[in-house]
């Protein structure tokens, strides 16, 4: 059909003026381009598409049901190729939605559809927005692999609006807690603790640690699948090879930390933090401390050490530089010396009568008559806590005696 300007519908010449006809066909989220000779073909080739899309014989995998599948089949053969520690998650998501809506066709379901779930488990109150958030981006990424697969036009969870996540006060422990955490806890429970602060290891990597990936005379500890699907080589601190050779747990046991019923496996991370870390907690009056801030505490009091950002990002393992800038705001002390390295210093101090901005009514500084010599300028004490003081440079201390 003709439309305004004498232009058809569906096809075009491109280039203009070349001679060459083109059809376009546009239906469930594809598209697709015919050639034609001429304008005339282009026609009768467009009419033909458009006949065979509205009886659905057009793109026919979008329309055989041999091939629709249920959104509890397709999660199933997901959740079966997922092996890493990283995506652990993505099984409790999957049994999550595949109990809400299993049984429908993954072309059933609509974005309307979804958000009214995505109102239902706000209105509930038992999940944060964080939270919530983590529950339809897993949906979303199990529909992308849908989508990879030819089995849905279009991800339905695009139609969702996920809630922003403020970044939270990031919390590690001082020294005075690590002091009351270590008299709450026993010996034996203290090393696993003081393990994880000299490593910065995750729960699930410390607690499936093998003997077989310790290297004592190197200092090495070796994670074989770490959270970003890599393997990962752990530098040991002194502390932490002491606390290895303390432990007698090789003896008897494949694991560092093996559980207290079976030698042959490892320790519920799970079931310490519960039974053993949190009260442990409670007891020393600690609050807001999880497991993971002993990560955060060992990365902290690495910064604040003076150990620069990318050698953190190394130490922790993260796979960006992203999460490991959490941690700049412990260390202004390269902050400051960045800014004191693109100072004037002295040329920033006006100490005649030249041009410069005029204070109140008086057009040029008032100086004393007594000229102080720089080199007259007496020493004064270096701090030396954190690196946060430095030694005043001589125009700052010149600043200092004027009136």
């Amino acid at each position: 059909m003709a439309r305004s300007g004498g232009k058809d519908r569906g096809i075009v010449e491109k280039p203009e003026g070349s001679g060459v006809w083109w059809v376009r066909l546009y239906v469930n989220g594809r598209e697709k381009w015919f050639r034609a000779d001429n304008k005339s073909q282009a026609k009768v080739l467009y009419a033909r598409v458009k006949v065979e899309e509205r009886e659905k014989r057009y793109f026919p995998e979008k329309f055989d049901r041999t091939k629709a599948v249920t959104l509890r089949a397709w999660l199933k053969r997901c959740l079966e190729g997922i092996t890493s520690p990283g995506l652990r998650n993505m099984h409790h998501y999957g049994k999550f939605w595949s109990k809400l809506l299993g049984q429908r066709l993954l072309t059933e379901i609509s974005g309307e559809e979804l958000r009214h779930i995505q109102g239902r488990m706000v209105a509930k109150k038992t999940r944060s927005p964080h939270t919530i958030n983590r529950y339809f981006a897993a949906l979303r990424r199990f529909l992308n692999l849908a989508i990879a697969e030819g089995l849905l036009p279009n991800n339905p969870v695009k139609g969702v609006k996920f809630f922003p996540e403020p970044v939270g006060r990031l919390r590690y422990l001082t020294d005075a807690e690590i002091a009351r955490l270590r008299e709450a806890l026993s010996p034996e429970h203290w090393s696993a603790t003081a393990f994880s602060l000299e490593t910065g290891l995750r729960l699930s990597e410390q607690f499936r640690a093998r003997w077989d990936c310790v290297n004592l005379e190197q200092g090495l500890l070796t994670i074989p699948l770490s959270k970003s699907g890599k393997t990962r080589h752990v530098v040991l601190s002194e502390a932490a090879q002491s606390i290895l050779r303390n432990l007698s747990t090789w003896t008897y046991s494949p694991y560092l930390f093996p559980s207290p019923l079976s030698a042959g496996q490892p320790m519920q991370g799970r079931n310490f933090v519960v039974k053993v870390y949190e009260p442990a907690l409670n007891q020393a009056g600690i609050q807001g401390a999880t497991w993971h801030t002993l990560r955060h505490t060992f990365a902290s009091r690495a910064v604040m050490a003076g150990v620069d950002i990318r050698t953190v990002q190394e130490l922790m393992g993260h796979s960006t530089i992203t999460m490991t800038m959490r941690y700049t705001h412990l260390s202004p002390a390269h902050l400051r010396a960045a800014v004191n390295k693109a100072s004037l210093g002295v040329m920033a101090i006006k100490t005649g009568s030249g041009t410069g901005s005029k204070t109140g009514s008086n057009a040029n500084l008032v100086i004393r008559s007594e000229r102080v010599e720089m080199s007259e300028v007496p020493d004064m004490p270096v701090g030396s806590i954190g690196g946060a003081e430095r030694g005043r440079t001589a125009a700052s201390q010149f600043c200092r005696l004027l009136p």
